[in-house]
C-alpha cells in the first residue's frame, strides 16, 4: 500500500484525488492550512506549507512514497503578489527540501501541479501548445508557476527526489467554482433558472480554451505516479478548442434557455486561444480524456441549481 500526501487536499482537484486514490486502495494522508476532520479510512494534518520546520514535521511523520502537491493560491481570489508567490514558490521549496531528507529504498516521488498559465500568450498559430513550447507568461501566477516548476527539478537534479511536473489546462466539471470560466457561467444559468438575474452578463466569447473534466486530470496525476515513471513534465488536457461561446450555448441548452436571456459585454483576455496537446501524456502513460464536455457541463450546472456553490481553497486550477 502505498502512501500519498495530497497538499490542498480539500480543494477541487484535491477532493477529487484523494477519492480516487482511496479507491486503488492507496493511503491517504491530506493537509491543508485549515484545521478540519478526516473523512473515514483517511488522514488530515493541517500545516502551514510555508513554514519550512511544520513542512520538514509533516513529512517525517507521514514519510510518504509520494507527494501531490496541489496547495497553491488561485489568482482569481486576489491574493497579494508576495503571498502568491511564497504560496507557489517557497511551499514548493519546502516540501522538495523535506523529501530530500527522506530516506528509503528509492526516492520519493512529487507529482507537481502547474498551469496552462504558464505558457501565456501562445500565437494561435502555434498552437496545440506542446511541453517543448517556450513559456511566455503574462502574470505573477503563470511566473511563480513557472518558477515553483523550475525550483522543483533543481532540487532534484542529483537524483534524491524524483519529480514530474503537470501543466494542467482548463478544467471543469463537478465542484467547480466561479473563479472558473465554466463555473462562472453555471453559476448565472441557474441564478436565471431560479429568477436571481433575469440576464446573463458575459464577455469574451470568442476566447478558445482546452476543457478537460477534474475527474479525468485526477486520473492523469494517478496514473503519472506509477512508480516505474522517470519523471519529467507534462501537458494535461483535451487537446481539443472550444469556444466560451460554445460552453455558454451548452450551458443554456441544458438549461432549456435561449440566448435571449444573454448580454454581452465589452472586456476581453489577453490570451485568445490556448489549446494544448496531449500527446506525450497519451503516448508514455496511456492516458486519455473520458468525459465529455457536455457531461463535464451537466453535472456542473446541476450542483449550481441545487444551490451547491463550491468553495475552492489552497489549490490551483488553470
Amino acid at each position: 500500500m502505498t502512501t500519498a500526501l495530497v497538499t490542498g487536499s480539500h480543494g477541487w482537484v484535491g477532493t477529487h484525488l484523494r477519492h480516487l486514490l482511496r479507491s486503488y486502495g492507496h493511503q491517504v494522508v491530506g493537509t491543508g492550512r485549515r484545521s478540519r476532520t478526516a473523512p473515514d479510512g483517511e488522514r488530515y494534518l493541517p500545516v502551514d506549507l510555508r513554514d519550512a520546520r511544520a513542512t520538514s514535521a509533516l513529512v517525517d511523520a507521514v514519510r510518504p512514497e509520494v507527494v501531490f502537491h496541489l496547495a497553491a493560491t488561485l489568482p482569481q481570489r486576489g491574493p497579494d503578489t508576495e503571498d502568491l508567490v511564497a504560496d507557489t514558490v517557497l511551499t514548493t521549496y519546502n516540501v522538495c527540501r523535506a523529501l530530500r531528507a527522506t530516506t528509503g529504498s528509492a526516492p520519493a516521488r512529487l507529482i507537481l501541479v502547474g498551469s496552462s498559465a504558464q505558457y501565456g500568450a501562445v500565437p494561435p498559430e502555434q498552437n496545440p501548445i506542446t511541453e517543448r513550447t517556450p513559456l511566455r507568461p503574462l502574470g505573477a501566477y503563470g511566473h511563480a508557476k513557472a518558477a515553483a516548476e523550475s525550483l522543483a527539478f533543481a532540487m532534484a537534479a542529483d537524483g534524491r527526489i524524483r519529480v514530474t511536473a503537470t501543466r494542467p489546462f482548463n478544467h471543469v466539471g463537478p465542484g467547480a467554482d466561479t473563479t472558473t470560466v465554466a463555473g462562472a457561467l453555471a453559476m448565472r444559468v441557474a441564478d436565471v433558472l431560479a429568477g436571481r438575474r433575469d440576464r446573463l452578463r458575459v464577455a469574451d466569447l470568442d476566447a478558445v480554451r482546452d476543457f478537460t473534466d477534474v475527474r479525468d486530470i485526477a486520473r492523469a496525476y494517478v496514473k503519472l505516479a506509477q512508480p516505474h515513471r522517470a519523471g519529467g513534465i507534462y501537458n494535461v488536457c483535451s487537446g481539443a478548442g472550444v469556444t466560451v461561446r460554445t460552453v455558454l450555448e451548452t450551458l443554456l441548452d441544458l438549461a432549456g434557455l435561449d440566448g435571449a436571456t444573454v448580454e454581452v459585454a465589452d472586456g476581453g483576455s489577453d490570451v485568445r486561444c490556448q489549446v494544448g496537446s496531449a500527446a506525450r501524456l497519451a503516448t508514455e502513460v496511456g492516458w486519455q480524456p473520458t468525459i465529455p464536455l457536455r457531461v463535464s457541463l451537466r453535472d456542473l450546472l446541476a450542483e449550481m441549481i441545487d444551490g451547491h456553490r463550491p468553495q475552492t481553497d489552497e489549490e490551483g486550477a488553470a
